[in-house]
């Protein structure tokens, strides 16, 4: 066990540590184009909108707030406003879904994208075409928008950052961070050298105070956040310094890239039996994101559908996991149906959120039917519970089976 212990703690010391990620900046940021239209706004005056896309960590109370209170003492003169876009547990490609809805419709100014934590499991190439998606529509929205990729760290990605590599989920929006010239800050970096030297705890307890840096590993804690919140408001004067406007609009490194990414609001027409809206303070949305949540429709009778026709590549849901999600059929054109839920291992009583769900197959470009519909068939919960080690806290909460939408995603990457 001492050997063992005395491995790790060299694998730790700072004479170990990747020379290039020690101190302030090394790989962990890439200025590129910088942030030309954010440092032309110093001088000025009137209303400056910064927007935060992202996850759970960028939905906490931490490095967001903290980077726009820097931003309002760097910006005296200028009214800073900020469009919080941070929806826990999603990643890139319903970020590129619910841009406009979420952040472009708010005329943004500065856009801060973080999604490489969630992102983590995803195909590099998945998340390439969903993040060039997120740019190109940006620019097509406002070519003056400023963006900058952050990239915050996990559990998964911890031994890569540890050796001063960039996890797969970072690597793939380097990808196309490089192309269109984007900015970068990988947050974790400074995480690692700060463990490295003892400063802090990667995965502590409570009882560790300000040393530690999250207590499950993927959430930091109010001292993590401020450690992510200094990097960045260090890396902010090398960002400004460039103030060459940007080129055109490049060619994309996808054709099929998720540009034509939208989140459609469910309507009346679109509904085959009963269907009631959901209340704000309903028990099914206990922790849900509200102001981010589109009007939500709920059904309890198995048989009710939503139907549609959509004209695109690429078909998905955003409904609600509570409680009492229940197994919903999607039937596509003349395609053999697919069930499956939006009811996950996470849901308690008091934590339900929004959820995406993607059919599984690519379709033919052009016209699409498309049926969703609330199965009769019950969800094996406790199953669903046990097989991430956890169970039903009270089972009778989880009896019911509904179907809750709030909204369709919809893609369309033909050329």
């Amino acid at each position: 066990m001492r050997r063992l212990i005395l491995l790790f703690m060299l694998c730790l010391s700072p004479e170990l540590f990747p020379a290039e990620t020690v101190g302030r900046f090394g790989a962990e940021l890439h200025v590129r184009s910088g942030l030309p239209t954010t440092a032309d706004r110093a001088a000025q005056s009137g209303e400056f909108r910064v927007a935060y896309l992202g996850g759970s960590i960028t939905a906490a109370e931490g490095w967001r707030p903290l980077t726009t209170a820097h931003l309002r003492r760097v910006f005296p003169r200028v009214a800073i406003t900020e469009i919080a876009a941070g929806l826990p547990g999603t990643g890139s490609d319903l970020g590129a879904c619910r841009l406009y809805t979420d952040v472009l419709r708010h005329r943004a100014d500065l856009l801060f994208i973080e999604f490489a934590v969630n992102d983590a499991t995803t195909p590099p190439a998945e998340i390439e075409h969903a993040m060039e998606g997120i740019v190109r529509q940006t620019w097509r929205s406002n070519p003056a928008t400023d963006i900058c990729f952050v990239y915050t760290v996990s559990t998964p990605g911890w031994s890569d950052v540890v050796a001063g590599n960039f996890p797969a989920s970072a690597k793939a929006m380097e990808n196309v961070a490089a192309h269109y010239d984007i900015p970068t800050v990988h947050l974790g970096f400074e995480v690692a050298w700060q463990v490295a030297r003892g400063k802090l705890i990667f995965k502590g307890v409570p009882s560790d105070g300000d040393r530690a840096f999250s207590l499950d590993g993927v959430h930091p804690t109010a001292a993590g956040h401020r450690v992510y919140a200094d990097v960045l408001q260090q890396a902010l004067p090398e960002l400004l310094k460039k103030t060459t406007p940007r080129s055109a609009l490049p060619a994309p490194l996808y054709a099929d890239n998720w540009e034509r990414a939208e989140q459609r609001a469910l309507s009346p027409p679109m509904f085959r039996g009963t269907w009631a809206q959901v209340a704000p303070d309903d028990p099914a949305l206990r922790g849900a994101t509200k102001v981010l949540l589109p009007p939500t429709w709920r059904t309890e009778t198995p048989g009710a559908a939503v139907e549609f026709e959509f004209t695109g590549t690429r078909l998905g849901l955003l409904g609600i996991a509570a409680p009492d999600s229940g197994e919903f059929v999607v039937t596509v054109d003349d395609r053999a149906p697919i069930a499956d839920t939006f009811f996950d291992a996470h849901v308690t009583p008091t934590f339900c959120r929004a959820r995406k769900w993607f059919y599984p197959h690519e379709l033919a470009p052009g016209v699409h039917r498309v049926r969703v519909e609330l199965s009769a068939r019950p969800v094996d919960k406790i199953a669903i519970k046990e097989a991430a080690g956890k169970s039903l806290d009270i089972p009778s909460s989880y009896s019911a089976n509904k179907l809750a939408l709030s909204g369709l995603l919809l893609i369309d990457t033909a050329p």
